[in-house]
């Protein structure tokens, strides 16, 4: 049973206790509550500076890791649609949920940069809505969106 006033959901327990490790990326580093909480707080405001409000959707196509945490935490937090791609899609299919989602900003793993930059020009998505992690041809860096 839980208690009466204890805190619930992620946004309440990291501010009740920032240090707690609650995230183990694939590389093996661990991530706090409070290091999360801020780079999902960082995200939502790069994306609202990218023009994103509330009801807007974006897209990513990424591994499980941190990114794709962050990226969920920032949508249910501001309120955007996060939409989701299967990094083994082709261009072609990235490019069709992406427009069919109405996605406005894709953020995209270099990993999969084959498909993900000819879909980002077949969906029509302007240049400056496209971010990689790590680096892809025609896409600014993840950084740049959390620098808002």
């Amino acid at each position: 049973m839980s208690q009466p006033n204890a805190a619930t959901g992620f946004w309440a327990q990291a501010t009740a206790d920032p240090g707690r490790t609650v995230l183990i990326a694939p590389d093996g580093e661990e991530w706090t509550a409070g290091r999360l909480h801020a780079e999902a707080n960082r995200l939502v405001h790069g994306l609202r500076a990218a023009g994103l409000e509330r009801g807007d959707a974006f897209a990513v196509v990424l591994p499980n890791g941190p990114e794709f945490f962050t990226a969920h935490l920032a949508a249910s937090q501001a309120g955007f649609y996060l939409v989701p791609v299967n990094h083994h899609f082709v261009g072609p299919e990235i490019a069709w949920i992406v427009a069919d989602s109405g996605a406005k900003v894709l953020l995209a793993h270099e990993r999969f940069a084959d498909a993900v930059a000819p879909a980002a020009d077949e969906a029509g998505l302007p240049a400056d809505h496209r971010y990689a992690v790590g680096t892809i041809p025609g896409f600014r860096a993840y950084g740049d969106l959390l620098e808002g």
